[in-house]
């Protein structure tokens, strides 16, 4: 049997980083393989989050080559890592699989899903529903663990201020003040006190060779996000689900005085960008679409060299490379396009399948609330020979303490269950008829009309693209669009 080994690993464990649990996880499956006499023809691996396939490349390339019939079947450690993601993302897996007629082996269970007893495809099913109930609840666990850290003065960015180095301490990191927070105090002086532009001191820091966070040379934008972090005084800001910032006190020593960084605010407060009397609206993706590499806004350019108007990043010295406006604009409708192909599908093939699954958990909290009455009885069995002298204090003690935790493994469980949202089918009929209005209306409207009815049903457009465009060749660029549910 010729198969495939995937392997994923998103989060950190206790005692190993990723790529550790990565290679201890190869390690098991390469004797599994062994053991079962299957020849491996490739291995796809890969440090991400299973919320998303799009954002899986080698989940990408694996379902690729599997409907390539490249394979027999696929080994993972267990049905999670191919997918934690939406309904539609395991739908698509589960087509795939079932077609090629690929199985999929598992430390556990090899699943048939070709096979005419329907009870593999069911396990699947039912194992990836599950899955994704789980990743909710460890996702809800992290954000709580991760706001209440924040609230305890800790830092838990994974991108650094300048300035700041950090070290474990307690619970959390800590910010430390490093060789940089010498830099973050003269920017604030040469802007608030020597009352230099921005333009200034980037020019200024650049002739002294200071390299910036990201990249060699500073720009503007690099330069007013440090003006504008308030960590520099001793905070640590949060987000919250409703976009609302919140501010604690941290655990780090302030680079900046609250008075010095006041200032700094006033001052590029007053700078704000005058539109010009009378100018239209010329860019659809206006404020909408952001750099894959350093999250500014794309912006529109047209140049005496190129007669057509220009995409590119507004970072002086950023990676991401320029392509025609227009060719963007298709590529997003294009994406939406595919959502909505997406969502139709998911609607018309798996809305009995959301009914089923609703009936899978109501089995299961019937059968969790049997086990639940069957260990009170038990601990009720014990009281009773405790009375009759069959137990000792010592071995009760001992039973019913295991019995207790059981019951509470059990509750746990229930009230998980209970919690199942099935509300993303619902989300996803609203959102259908927005996405057809937007696709119907869009080429026959304006640019700024355009972009106010982009805004109704996406959040974020994020665009890359690192290679030169070939002459006579199609331009190739990425972007992913972030829809917005009704």
């Amino acid at each position: 049997m010729n198969v495939a080994i995937y392997l994923r690993k998103s989060r950190e464990e206790d005692n190993e980083t990723r790529e550790e649990t990565l290679a201890r996880h190869e390690r098991i499956l390469l004797d599994y393989c062994n053991k079962n006499d299957l020849l491996i023809k490739q291995i796809y691996k890969e440090v991400v989050s299973g919320e998303s396939i799009s954002n899986r490349p080698q989940m990408q390339l694996l379902l690729d080559d599997v409907r390539n019939n490249l394979y027999d079947g696929v080994v993972c450690v267990e049905l999670e890592r191919l997918s934690r993601g939406n309904q539609i993302d395991q739908a698509e897996i589960l087509e795939i699989f079932k077609k090629t007629k690929t199985k999929i082996y598992t430390l556990n269970k090899i699943f048939d899903l070709s096979s005419e007893d329907e009870l593999d495809e069911e396990f699947f099913e039912f194992g990836l529903f599950m899955s994704r109930r789980e990743y909710k609840v460890i996702k809800r666990r992290l954000i709580r663990g991760r706001r209440q850290a924040q609230k305890e003065g800790y830092f838990i960015g994974s991108i650094l201020p300048y300035g700041y180095s950090k070290e474990k301490q307690g619970k959390g990191y800590v910010l430390i003040p490093n060789e940089q927070s010498k830099i973050v105090q003269l920017i604030f002086n040469k802007y608030v006190i020597e009352n230099l532009s921005s333009a200034q001191i980037c020019d200024y820091l650049n002739e002294l060779g200071i390299k910036s966070q990201k990249l060699d040379k500073w720009n503007t934008t690099a330069v007013r996000k440090v003006l504008r972090n308030i960590t520099y005084t001793g905070i640590i800001q949060a987000d919250t689900e409703k976009e609302v910032k919140l501010f604690y006190d941290g655990k780090h020593e302030p680079i900046i005085s609250d008075e010095i960084f006041s200032q700094a605010q006033s001052k590029l407060k007053s700078l704000t960008t005058k539109k010009k009397k009378d100018c239209d609206l010329q860019n659809p993706l206006a404020t909408l679409c952001k750099c894959h590499y350093c999250g500014v806004t794309m912006r529109r350019t047209v140049t005496p060299k190129v007669k057509y108007p220009v995409f590119k990043c507004g970072t002086r010295g950023c990676v991401n490379m320029s392509a025609s406006l227009y060719d963007v604009e298709s590529k997003v409708i294009e994406e939406l396009e595919k959502k909505l192909k997406d969502f139709k599908y998911f609607i018309n093939n798996y809305s009995d399948e959301i009914s089923n699954k609703k009936k899978l958990v109501n089995d299961e909290i019937e059968l969790i609330n049997k086990e639940i009455s069957k260990k009170e009885s038990m601990i009720d069995k014990c009281c009773e020979m405790l009375e009759e002298g069959i137990y000792t204090k010592e071995k009760y003690l001992t039973r019913v303490n295991i019995l207790e935790n059981d019951l509470k493994a059990l509750k746990v469980a229930l009230n998980g269950l209970k919690s199942t949202n099935f509300d993303e089918s619902d989300n996803i009929l609203k959102t259908i008829p927005k996405l057809e209005l937007v696709l119907k209306e869009y080429w026959n409207l304006d640019a700024e009309n355009k972009n106010r009815l982009l805004k109704t049903i996406i959040n974020k457009v994020t665009y890359k693209k690192d290679t030169r465009k070939v002459r006579n060749e199609p331009d190739i660029f990425d972007v992913e669009v972030d829809i917005k549910y009704i």
